[in-house]
């Protein structure tokens, strides 16, 4: 396996890791206990910050524990992929959200 296709599997990892947590996220962000919704005022962006921080947070830890740092063109090809997608995972998050609800 080129190095290529391993940060490409360590990627998709982090961000199928990050999507199995997500319920997980949603539930602790709709916790009355906490409040959060009293000081933010849009919940779907929040999540999604959450999320695409958890998919930096994986990534990098899945690189870190393979000993291998991908260079600044790689991370930015990986952040553009990961941020180029917003509008399917705002759906991806609502569809969540609006399962947790239920």
């Amino acid at each position: 396996m080129n190095r290529e296709e391993i940060l490409r599997n360590l990627f998709t990892k982090a961000t199928e890791d990050t999507i199995e947590t997500l319920p997980y996220t949603i539930q602790v962000f709709q916790d009355p206990l906490y409040d959060l919704k009293k000081s933010l005022t849009n919940d779907l962006d929040f999540l999604l910050g959450a999320f695409f921080a958890q998919v930096i947070l994986f990534y990098s830890v899945y690189c870190s524990n393979k000993d291998i740092q991908p260079t600044i063109e790689e991370s930015s090809r990986f952040n553009y992929e990961l941020f180029s997608k917003v509008e399917e995972y705002k759906i991806m998050i609502r569809e969540l959200m609006i399962i947790d609800n239920t």
